[in-house]
């Protein structure tokens, strides 16, 4: 297993909710991880996504990290994580992230492989001030749309 990567992905997820939340005050935090669970995108990029995030999950939970990020979860709070389905289009995948963020209260959500989700869901994170880490989308639209709707001039 390779230590240095998972410790840096690890971190990078510490430290992007430990900036956003008051973690000291939860004993959980949750986590959305949507990614390919079903579907011809699952095999190649779904089911391998969501072992990762497992790994991380755990070796956060057990302080398995290498230092300085080897203390149990994040401030003393476990991390729980939601695995949710990308496939479906993107209509689906807003209705889930509504779902995700309003009716279930996740602290962050972290996930999606579709260039097509990452472009619908933008906007939506954006309204709701959700902490989210698109971890691939494979398109820059995402912030050249971002830019060109708030420009102010020609």
């Amino acid at each position: 297993m390779d230590w240095t990567r998972l410790g840096v992905t690890g971190a990078a997820l510490a430290a992007a909710v430990a900036a956003s939340y008051p973690v000291l005050a939860k004993e959980t935090v949750t986590i959305a991880v949507p990614t390919f669970l079903s579907g011809p995108a699952a095999g190649p990029f779904g089911v391998p996504a969501r072992n990762g995030a497992e790994m991380v999950v755990d070796a956060i939970n057990a302080g398995a990290l290498p230092k300085p990020y080897n203390t149990k979860g994040f401030a003393g709070a476990t991390v729980e994580a939601l695995f949710v389905d990308e496939n479906g289009g993107n209509t689906k995948q807003v209705t889930e992230y509504r779902n995700l963020v309003q009716k279930r209260a996740v602290d962050a959500v972290i996930g999606y492989i579709s260039s097509g989700s990452c472009a619908a869901l933008t906007p939506v994170a954006e309204e709701l001030k959700t902490l989210t880490v698109f971890t691939i989308c494979g398109t820059p639209r995402i912030f050249e749309d971002s830019h060109a709707s708030t420009s102010s001039g020609p």
